[in-house]
């Protein structure tokens, strides 16, 4: 930071100031600008805001003013502008003395597409002002993006920004959607608000002072009054949150509650939003700044480099959790079945597809020598897996399974041998939809599915922390072991899988659809009252001879929650 002082000259040793301590005494001053607005009202100065500049005053003595614009900002009034037939924006700030001049200096440096140019300075009655370029299409706040819209252009386009901003020696302090404007092409942006801003000089990577900052979007540590580059990433991450989802994730939290969720908790990230997108915005947004200047550290927050290598399709470590980006082009090509395949999330899928195929180019070593040109922790859980599959005869599926899932940590799909599902859920609406058309072809996929315990496998991998589904995967697969020691018929067992994983809370029975035991109750009401033949038919459908629940309704009952009921009856029946 420049060695000058920032201060109202008429409040000299009077006005209340707060001194950076980590530019010991030769640093500047800065005043906080919430004190100064209290002094300022105290001494009756009145804010640039009182006073609205009326239509064709010229600013700066050549900007004619066209008309005020409807923008939300607390801090300044912004004036459409006109001058040799373009337009500008006048930002006339609220407060005398709101702008840094330090800043304002390292602002003229910058000329890039990625930052709001600032064409000249000057004051309107006292009050500063900044000449701005007219963004017609507006800023980002209120818009969301697709992940394919993020990557084109935005994410490149504010780290690039950042850096520029960073290179000249500004912290922004306030990166936020409403503070990103599009370009005139639409699709480009430009970081634009440099009201709360700071400068800092080559030998200070760390500022500590007091600001306006937004809390939604600010860093743990700026809580603090500590701000760095990384604060500015961190501010990015949950921007780029925000443009996917429509709202961050503090949306509705106090600041105070942010302060201590943002110091020990990891954002909350929605099931739809894709792991690519996910793994960025934790990495942007790793709380622990303590590894900050160490490049060998991964559990260090992403600030420009890692940013663009992840842009370029590098693997890199995703801090507190593990290689990541594997959803995109990151490696050189793989030609499998005669197609180029050049990232590994793509290759997963391939061998998902293609099982057979895709065991005999692990298992000839072919997976683990091309990983090993680009990726030494995959090429070693690959040799991992060629290995596991020499000592144990028989698992080479399993271990293909798994292989896959490591892979691609972030794969919620559900794959084994050669079939794919988008999910477990829908593997086991298959199987519901074929017990309906009593389609038998697949009963020997499910025994493999069952016997070697790929439900278990798969929750274990895609969802860890969940207890409930954990131990239904494994009542499942306990049934299966128990209908193959007693030799008994697997339909229950299946059924019992396919109501289960599907969700379904339907009963198929004589064309007839039934979502609770009253709407069943009163359809064998009605068959009764039309025919006791039928009924007692009816009857035996669901009951057999021996007292056995048919194998539908017992799953049927025990997925709407009636296991009670069932040992109750079985109970009285003996």
């Amino acid at each position: 930071m420049a060695n000058q002082t920032v201060i109202n000259p008429a409040l000299q040793g009077s006005a209340p100031t707060e001194i950076n301590p980590n530019l010991k005494g030769s640093a500047a001053t800065e005043i906080n600008s919430d004190i100064l607005q209290q002094y300022n009202r105290q001494n009756g100065i009145e804010s640039g805001g009182d006073q609205p500049v009326s239509e064709g005053t010229e600013i700066c003595g050549k900007y004619k003013v066209i008309k005020q614009l409807e923008v939300s900002s607390g801090e300044a009034d912004l004036y459409l502008c006109s001058y040799r037939d373009l337009e500008y924006v006048a930002k006339i700030y609220k407060r005398q003395f709101a702008i840094k001049q330090e800043v304002i200096d390292k602002l003229m440096t910058i000329d890039s597409p990625y930052v709001a140019k600032l064409y000249e300075t000057g004051t309107y009655n006292g009050y500063p002002v900044e000449i701005l370029p007219y963004f017609e299409n507006g800023s980002l706040q209120g818009k969301t993006y697709s992940q394919d819209a993020l990557l084109k252009s935005i994410i490149p386009n504010i780290n690039e920004g950042l850096k520029v901003i960073h290179d000249a020696g500004i912290i922004h302090k306030d990166l936020k959607p409403s503070n990103i404007m599009l370009n005139a092409d639409g699709e480009t942006i430009s970081i634009i608000d440099f009201g709360i801003s700071s400068a800092v000089d080559g030998n200070n990577t760390i500022l500590v002072t007091k600001t306006g900052m937004t809390p939604e979007y600010s860093a743990p540590e700026t809580f603090k009054n500590i701000f760095y580059e990384g604060s500015d990433y961190y501010s990015f991450g949950i921007t780029l949150f925000e443009l996917f989802c429509g709202y961050t994730p503090y949306a509705n939290m106090q600041p105070d509650e942010i302060e201590q969720y943002v110091s020990v908790q990891r954002i909350p990230f929605p099931e739809d939003m894709p792991a690519l997108l996910q793994d960025l915005i934790a990495a942007l947004t790793y709380y622990d700044i303590t590894n900050r200047k160490n490049k060998n550290n991964p559990n260090r927050r992403w600030t420009y480099d890692e940013v663009k290598m992840w842009l370029d399709g590098e693997s890199l470590v995703i801090p507190g959790e593990g290689i990541g980006n594997v959803g995109k082009g990151n490696m050189p090509a793989f030609l499998f079945l005669g197609e180029t395949i050049t990232d590994p999330a793509a290759l997963v899928v391939a061998f998902a597809k293609n099982w057979e195929e895709g065991k005999k180019q692990l298992f000839r070593g072919h997976v683990t020598a091309h990983f090993r040109t680009f990726n030494q922790d995959l090429a070693r859980k690959c040799q991992a897996a060629e290995e596991e599959a020499g000592r144990e005869n028989g698992k080479d599926d399993i271990i293909f399974w798994h292989l896959l899932y490591q892979i691609n940590p972030k794969l919620k799909g559900f794959y084994w041998k050669g079939q794919t599902f988008e999910s477990i859920a829908a593997f086991g609406r298959d199987v519901l939809e074929r017990l309906w058309d009593k389609d038998e072809s697949q009963f020997p996929y499910y025994a493999t599915v069952l016997s070697e315990k790929v439900l278990s496998a798969y929750v274990n991998q895609t969802a860890p922390k969940n207890e409930k589904l954990k131990k239904a995967a494994a009542a499942i697969e306990d049934s299966y072991e128990l209908e193959l020691v007693n030799e008994t018929d697997m339909k229950r067992t299946y059924f019992l899988m396919a109501y289960t994983l599907s969700g379904q809370k339907l009963l198929l029975l004589n064309g007839e659809q039934f979502r609770t035991v009253g709407e069943l109750a009163n359809y064998m009401r009605s068959v009764l009252d039309d025919s006791f033949e039928r009924f007692e038919s009816l009857c035996h459908k669901l009951v057999d001879y021996d007292g056995n629940l048919d194998f539908q309704l017992e799953t049927w009952l025990i997925a709407i929650g009636k296991q009670k009921e069932i040992d109750k009856w079985r109970a009285s029946m003996n």
